[in-house]
């Protein structure tokens, strides 16, 4: 398994949120374009979309019509808003995904040491 890297991450690009607009078509093209240039990894119908774009390719995407925003790390508050309950799950997740896992007690040890978290291997 790779190792944590400094900045919380996995050794993993950073998947961008992709919000839309309410036209189911517009967001299918968008999609369409977008997985041509990088990769969709999630998706959440209509408006939603998790995706790893080259740089030069985040400020075209933001330009695209049908496109509301392409957010890197948070969600202005304003937008929060006007999301569905589900969606905003969605957003909770991928902000998540994005923040590093807390040291868990028993770190490192073998599976099945019998010494209690916390306590030094037998």
């Amino acid at each position: 398994m790779p190792d944590q890297n400094r900045d919380g991450t996995w050794g993993t690009e950073r998947e961008l949120l992709l919000v839309l607009g309410p036209d189911p078509e517009a967001a299918r093209a968008v999609l369409d374009l977008v997985a041509g240039w990088g990769q969709v990894t999630s998706r959440l119908p209509p408006r939603l979309a998790l995706v790893v774009l080259p740089a030069d390719r985040i400020g075209a995407t933001g330009e695209l019509a049908g496109v509301v925003a392409v957010l890197e790390a948070d969600v202005p508050p304003a937008l929060r808003e006007t999301l569905a309950p589900e969606e905003g799950l969605f957003v909770d997740g991928w902000l998540a995904r994005g923040r590093s896992k807390p040291t868990r007690p028993g770190e490192g040890r073998r599976w099945d040491d019998p010494a209690a978290p916390g306590e030094p291997p037998r």
